[in-house]
């Protein structure tokens, strides 16, 4: 939000959250000038909030402040924050720098924390709880742009992998008209729309609606792993690998951002770099599961990780934790049916594809080109389950 400030992206963080670091150990590490540390506590309405701005190289505090507020005034604090690290860096704000660290995504406190667990719960793809959550949002603040870009993503989540019913296009494309009417600058939206196109199949309209997305916040939520679908399921796999550095420094705590990174390089033939990547995701999703072990996408996703460096004891353990979990789930199902794929394990991989469909996971064109099920492409019974003819290519 300030030009002048190089901020490390989210994904460098996550090695220090949750630790007893100080500081200047962060900063040498990361090559950081500057450190923001601090704690939140929350007590029913109250909000304590401490923040200090420590210079790496010198350890000394350059700015440090505690706020003792009301929940509602979280978004204020926030303002306050920004503006005072700026002047502590004797940064002089522009207007439009002024004009965006003011804009508060919505006035209801109540409703932005529903919009975040909608959030939270749509990158776990735990899709019913992410539509309540989101719904409530919207009950709460009837101009939210945000909550109503959240429907508009998950509907065409939705659509891709469990119901292919036009009505969830439908309601996804209304839900993105009002977000865009009530902010039609917001990346989200722009995101939200890309998801809406991947799940038509209009991949090269999905690949240019999250660029501009990127093109206007860097880190969006969920731009860079929609990108790398698109570009994936038109085979550019060229593109994608060439931007996949980017992808990981802006979304690499999201953990479904590597995912289509990954088998575009594995596309292309560089299969170190595939690993590298495959290597990072397996640090993000341990972290995940630290703090979240009812993660069950996070755990299914390791399951498969952890199956391809030949970690098959902890991989089967992770696979029958994630499906006694969501035993009825399509997409955790077809997960499952990628882990056995890649341990070779051919008839489980097939039984496990069998119940995903059964369950509603609709996403059989990426079934048909899916690596982790390379055992089970030539098997005719397979070929058959996902509608491929004989003169179809796997």
């Amino acid at each position: 939000k300030i030009a002048q400030l190089q901020v490390f992206p989210r994904s460098e963080m996550l090695a220090f959250r949750d630790k007893q670091t100080v500081a200047p150990q962060v900063g040498q590490q990361l090559g950081a000038n500057f450190i923001i540390e601090g704690t939140i506590r929350r007590s029913g309405n109250r909000l304590r909030i401490t923040a200090q701005l420590v210079e790496s190289s010198t350890r000394h505090s350059v700015w440090a402040e505690r706020y003792d507020r009301q929940l509602e005034d979280v978004f204020a604090i926030q303002d306050e924050i920004a503006r005072s690290i700026a002047q502590a860096l004797r940064i002089t704000l522009s207007p439009q720098e002024e004009k965006i660290i003011g804009i508060k995504p919505t006035e209801n406190t109540q409703a932005y924390d529903f919009y975040l667990r909608g959030r939270s719960y749509t990158r776990r793809e735990n899709m019913d709880y992410a539509l309540q959550m989101f719904e409530q949002a919207i009950q709460l603040d009837g101009n939210f742009a945000l909550a109503y870009a959240g429907i508009a993503h998950l509907c065409g989540l939705i659509y891709e992998i469990r119901e292919q019913i036009p009505d969830w296009i439908s309601r996804g494309l209304a839900a993105c008209d009002r977000a865009m009417a009530l902010a039609p600058e917001l990346p989200e939206v722009m995101v939200a729309r890309a998801r809406l196109f991947y799940a038509q199949k209009k991949y090269l309209e999905s690949e240019l609606m999250a660029r501009r997305a990127i093109e206007r916040k860097r880190d969006c939520d969920g731009s860079w792993n929609i990108l790398g679908r698109a570009l994936l399921s038109n085979g550019k796999y060229e593109d994608a690998a060439k931007c996949s550095e980017q992808a990981l420094e802006a979304n690499g705590d999201d953990y479904n951002t590597y995912v289509p990174f990954s088998v575009c390089l594995e596309r292309l033939g560089r299969k170190k770099e595939s690993e590298h990547i495959r290597e990072r995701m397996i640090v993000v999703l341990r972290k995940q599961l630290e703090v979240v072990p009812e993660d069950v996408r996070a755990r299914i996703l390791l399951a498969t990780n952890l199956a391809y460096f030949g970690e098959a004891e902890e991989s089967i353990r992770h696979l029958q934790t994630a499906v006694a979990l969501r035993p009825n789930d399509g997409n955790t199902l077809y997960n499952a049916a990628c882990t056995y794929g890649v341990l070779a394990r051919k008839a489980e991989a097939l039984e496990a594809l069998k119940k995903a469909i059964a369950a509603g996971y609709g996403n059989l064109n990426w079934a048909a080109r899916d690596s982790d099920l390379d055992c089970l492409h030539d098997d005719p019974e397979f070929r058959k389950l996902i509608g491929l003819g004989e003169a179809d290519a796997s």
